[in-house]
């Protein structure tokens, strides 16, 4: 009988829910005639739910009184050209760009390659490498491939000095040993590339915008963090023949050692003037940010208890260091918005540009590649005399050439774009090329472009994000003009209102005084007796809470009957101290300097208050305005519907 009867019960709440359900279509209300959905008005109501205090309030009718409120107050921020001045303009736009900016990216994507980047900023890799340098559009890659091939062979079994010394020669082949790195410091792929291999490994050859790689890893260590130091440094060459920078270096180290300012040395020797003036001190580097990895290394060496190196040399000269501070490696919570940005300027937002990317073009049912390119590619010439790519003469510019949607783009827009775009071609790169690479920026940027352009129609969540900024933006400017800082200014109007509402501005009866509480009844006894003593609340509190936390004093201007006082304290008493008083599980002495009886506050004791409740109270005749100045209607038949919709 009782599954029957639930079953009964679930049967009739869903056919009363369908009954209740409201549509696109269902209008709530109309204001002057424009007409209000009743999903805007559930939806609002929804959200705010929780932030609404007063309980009555939360009641559908009572609810929807503040809705007419504020509907009616943007329509007069319409009827008034709010949303056609230009400041708010402005500053709708700046909000609407980044909000946009953060539904044109995959998260997931980001997060990965955010928490990624962590894993590898805190640990460091030591390779070397060797490139064969290779234009990023070039599709013959048959040479190089191999040539790097052979060369990843003799890395794996020769010695990697002497391979440097003959394959190395700055212009194509690149021959480098990098030192220590982490994430951030080289191209994404050669870093992906070098976390990926063990330690004594040599990589498979893989290509970057530079050429082809092979890398060999030396050692993977946790990392350092940064460093902090100065240093004094005497250059290998100088301009006084018969100073020797090595002897110069050991003269300034026999005097630090002698106790001479290391700050001060720096100012008057050292031959690094980007830094002589602070002292020597350098801003603090982590590993693979210094050029030199003897200097690298002496930095992290150092210590508060070995704070000043031995000399130095490096391609600069020579070096003594003092030790500032080191910074371990940040949590990922603190690193994140760092990382983030950094993310978003390093290669990898390629990636998430590509996905996209990726994304739209299946959403928006784009061919890739374009068949109409191979028309660009045979009709595509460069016209030396006008400095231009232009079209053969009977080709149809004006011809459908990429289709977003209801977006149409002509061959003419997307010559308009390689011409605009001309400085990101290369002398060597032939139309194919420039018709490919051109053609990867025009769809990347097309197809963005239109996502932002149609995102509040396409994206319900967008549109109502947006909205609700673009509503709010409009309700400050004109509360800001009306009321707020209107009462500020209103100088008669707040005087009358003083005037008329002195009985709410009043002072409450209290104390000028200390009250002292505690957990532990013998303490609050010892204070009295340090009161009765005229003790000073410093002395007592040196006294009673110098090994642990023991009482708590409160002291200045006190309200009878609030925190901190406790709520049985009778002021009407014949000693200045209270006896011991223990309201719930504390206990509370009272000091009493003086007795403020209830007063009237003066006008301007009470101007803060007074301000707030003007504001309040022009706002209501305000309203009220409104109400006579634009027509609300409500629609009893939806507001039932929607009353049967939200539980009560």
């Amino acid at each position: 009988m009782q599954k029957t009867f639930l079953l009964l019960s679930t049967a009739c709440f869903s056919f009363f829910i369908s009954n209740a359900q409201i549509t696109d279509d269902d209008t709530l209300l109309t204001i002057a005639n424009t007409p209000v959905s009743a999903n805007e008005f559930v939806r609002v109501y929804n959200k705010n739910l929780n932030l609404v205090q007063d309980d009555s309030q939360k009641e559908i009718d009572s609810y929807l009184e503040l809705f007419i409120n504020y509907k009616l107050k943007l329509t007069e921020a319409k009827a008034l050209r709010y949303d056609k001045d230009p400041v708010y303009l402005k500053e709708f736009q700046s909000y609407k760009n980044q909000l946009t900016q953060s539904y044109l990216t995959d998260k997931n994507v980001t997060d990965d390659l955010i928490r990624e980047a962590y894993d590898r900023t805190t640990n460091e890799v030591k390779a070397q490498h060797i490139l064969i340098l290779l234009d990023e559009v070039e599709t013959d890659t048959l040479v190089a491939y191999s040539k790097v091939e052979a060369y990843r062979e003799r890395l794996v079994n020769e010695d990697f000095e002497s391979l440097k010394k003959e394959l190395h020669n700055g212009k194509n082949v690149f021959v480098e040993d990098l030192g220590y790195f982490s994430a951030f410091k080289m191209v994404y792929n050669f870093e992906s590339a070098a976390y990926a291999t063990e330690v004594g490994a040599v990589s498979q050859p893989f290509r970057t915008r530079f050429g082809f790689h092979v890398v060999k890893i030396l050692e993977k260590r946790k990392s350092r963090g940064q460093v902090s130091v100065a240093h004094i440094m005497i250059a290998n060459t100088q301009k006084d023949s018969t100073l020797v920078a090595k002897d110069r270096i050991q003269e300034l180290r026999r005097l630090l050692l002698q106790g001479d300012d290391f700050g001060e040395l720096a100012k008057q020797f050292s031959d690094d003037k980007s830094s002589s003036n602070r002292g020597g001190e350098l801003s603090p580097f982590k590993s693979g940010q210094i050029n030199s990895e003897i200097f690298e290394t002496t930095a992290f060496e150092l210590s508060p208890s070995n704070p000043i190196s031995k000399p130095i040399q490096t391609q600069f000269g020579w070096h003594i260091l003092k030790y500032i501070n080191k910074i371990p490696v940040k949590s990922f919570e603190e690193l994140q918005p760092e990382l983030e940005s950094q993310v978003g300027k390093d290669s990898r937002s390629q990636l998430v540009k590509a996905k996209m990317l990726e994304q739209l073009l299946v959403e928006y049912q784009i061919e890739n590649p374009n068949s109409n390119l191979m028309n660009v590619e045979l009709n595509l010439t460069y016209i030396t005399s006008e400095k231009a790519w232009g079209f053969s003469k009977d080709f149809d510019n004006n011809l459908p050439f990429l289709t977003i949607k209801n977006q149409t783009y002509t061959y003419q827009d997307f010559l308009n774009f390689i011409n605009a775009n001309q400085k990101s071609n290369k002398k060597e790169w032939t139309t194919a090329v420039v018709v490919k690479k051109q053609y990867a920026s025009f769809l990347e940027q097309s197809v963005i472009q239109y996502k932002k352009d149609n995102l509040e129609s396409e994206n319900e969540e967008f549109a109502h994000v947006l909205n609700e900024y673009r509503e709010g933006l409009l309700l400050f400017e004109l509360m800001q003009d009306k009321i707020w800082e209107g009462a500020k200014n209103d100088s008669i109007g707040l005087q009358e209102f003083y005037n008329a509402n002195k009985q709410n501005y009043v002072w409450p009866e209290r104390i000028e005084g200390s009250v002292a509480r505690s957990t532990n009844a013998k303490y609050i006894k010892k204070v009295r007796k340090y009161w009765q003593k005229n003790s000073s609340n410093e002395e007592i509190d040196e006294a009673i809470n110098k090994n642990q936390q023991n009482v708590i004093f409160s002291n200045g201007e006190l309200e009878l009957g609030q925190a901190p006082l406790p709520k049985n304290f009778n002021v009407r008493t014949k000693t200045p101290i209270s006896e011991l008083i223990k309201e719930n599980n504390s206990f509370y002495v009272v000091n009493v300097k003086e007795f403020k009886p209830k007063s009237q506050k003066t006008f301007e004791e009470a101007k803060g208050q007074l301000i707030a409740d003007y504001q309040i109270a022009l706002e209501s005749k305000w309203t009220q305005e409104l109400r006579t100045k634009f027509k609300v209607d409500v629609n009893e038949s939806v507001l039932a519907k929607v009353n049967a919709l939200i539980p009560n």
